[in-house]
């Protein structure tokens, strides 16, 4: 069954490479599973398929096998990271980072969208173009309210709007699993910093 909305409720949903990776099966058998009805979802206005967890595990049991992966679960009191990292130059410290729990991993402005819990900090890909042409996701509350870490920072320019976040540290390498263990572990997350650090 697939839903033209996005839901609200505290039900966990996973894009279909996310479902795919846990099944062991490509993304367009996942999607064709989907338009099936096999795998309940729902679309975004970008068109990007959201399929609820409980219908892969439903589905899983159903088939009589163990999932490769753990889906995400739902923690409704517990913060999320979000990593928003550019298309172009993905690294295998995000595959690690997207089976850790909490933090999300995102390559599409439109995965924005879908967040319902609370962040507490973004990492943002410095290389990521749309990052600094508009304000706009600069006036989301969840982003006003979380610490924002820039990383590839030799890459941002001067004019881009994320200087105006009130969060906001700099840093010049890519991004990494020691990187956000090393901010998940800090006393203290919401230090503010705009000096680069190596």
């Amino acid at each position: 069954m697939k839903n033209s909305h996005n839901p609200q409720n505290p039900q966990i949903y996973v894009s279909t490479s996310q479902a795919a990776k846990t099944l062991g099966l490509s993304v367009g058998t996942v999607q064709r599973m989907v338009q099936s009805g096999v795998f309940k979802a729902f679309v975004t206005h970008g068109g990007h398929r959201r399929i609820l967890s409980e219908s892969v595990m439903d589905y899983c049991k159903g088939q009589g096998f163990n999932l490769l992966y753990p889906l995400p679960e739902a923690h409704p009191g517990r913060s999320l990271v979000c990593v928003l990292h550019d298309g172009e130059h993905l690294s295998q410290a995000l595959d690690t980072l997207a089976h850790w729990p909490h933090i999300k991993v995102m390559t599409h402005p439109l995965d924005l969208i879908d967040i319902t819990q609370n962040v507490d900090a973004f990492f943002m890909d410095a290389r990521i173009p749309w990052l600094h042409t508009s304000a706009m996701h600069l006036q989301n509350a969840r982003m006003q309210q979380a610490h924002i870490v820039i990383y590839n920072c030799t890459c941002l320019p001067d004019s881009s709007t994320l200087h105006q976040a009130p969060h906001l540290s700099l840093f010049e390498g890519d991004i990494s699993t020691d990187l956000v263990d090393g901010y998940l572990l800090s006393p203290h997350h919401a230090h503010e910093s705009r000096k680069p650090t190596h």
